[in-house]
C-alpha cells in the first residue's frame, strides 16, 4: 500500500529580538530588601524627625487643600465676572497678612467623549464645534495590546490584523481650543453661565 504524502507545514516564525526596542540592563540588588541596620544615634534621630515631619506635612497638606478649594471657588467666580468685562487675565487676591495669585492658563485639562456629548447637550453643536478641538497629543499606545502583539509589532505594524490596529491606540481626548474663554463669552449671558462653561471645558486656572 503506497504511503500517504504528508503536507509540509511552515515552521513558526522565530521571535524577533526587537533591536530598536532596547532595554536598559539592571543590576541585581546586593542585599535583601528586607535587611535592616542600626545607624549611629544622630542618623536614628534624623529618621525619627523625618517621619514626624512627614506626618505633620500630611496634616497641613490636607488643611491647605481645604483652604485652597475655597479660594479657587471664590476666584473662579470673580474671574468669570472680570472676563465678561474684558479682563481675561491673572489677578492677585489679598489676605489679611499675605496674598495669592489666581493664574489663568489658556489650556484645557482634556475632555472625554462623554464630556463632549454632555457639553453638546448643554450648549449645542455650534458651541462645541467652536470651543472644542481634538487633542492629538493625548494619543498613547495601549500597553496591553502592545504586549500581546509585541513580536508582530516589531516585525511590521502594517502586518497587524485590522481589529488589532484599531484597538492599538486608546481613545483620543478632546480639549478646549486656545482662547476658549474669550470666545465662550459669545455663548454665556451671565457670569454664572461663563463660570459653568469654564468648568465644563476644564480650563486650567489655579492659585499660587
Amino acid at each position: 500500500m503506497p504511503k500517504l504524502k504528508t503536507k509540509k507545514t511552515a515552521a513558526p516564525p522565530k521571535p524577533t529580538t526587537g533591536a530598536f526596542f532596547k532595554t536598559r540592563k539592571t543590576r541585581e540588588p546586593d542585599q535583601d530588601i528586607g535587611d535592616t541596620i542600626t545607624p549611629p544615634t544622630d542618623i536614628a534621630e534624623a529618621i525619627d524627625a523625618f517621619r514626624d515631619a512627614q506626618e505633620q506635612f500630611k496634616h497641613f497638606e490636607g488643611e491647605a487643600t481645604v483652604q485652597k478649594d475655597a479660594i479657587n471657588d471664590f476666584a473662579l467666580g470673580e474671574f468669570s465676572e472680570r472676563a465678561l468685562k474684558g479682563k481675561n487675565k491673572s489677578f492677585k487676591i489679598l489676605g489679611e497678612q499675605s496674598m495669592v495669585t489666581y493664574v489663568v492658563m489658556d489650556a484645557s485639562a482634556g475632555l472625554t467623549d462623554e464630556d463632549v456629548e454632555n457639553f453638546k447637550e448643554r450648549w449645542g453643536e455650534k458651541a462645541a464645534d467652536t470651543l472644542i478641538m481634538r487633542d492629538l497629543a493625548s494619543i498613547r499606545f495601549d500597553s496591553a495590546v502592545f504586549e500581546a502583539n509585541y513580536d508582530a509589532i516589531v516585525e511590521a505594524l502594517e502586518s497587524l490584523p485590522q481589529d488589532v490596529r484599531e484597538s492599538l491606540f486608546k481613545p483620543m481626548l478632546m480639549k478646549a481650543r486656545p482662547g476658549a474663554v474669550e470666545v465662550a463669552k459669545k455663548f454665556a449671558k451671565t457670569p454664572e453661565e461663563l463660570r459653568e462653561l469654564i468648568q465644563t471645558l476644564k480650563i486650567r486656572n489655579y492659585i499660587r
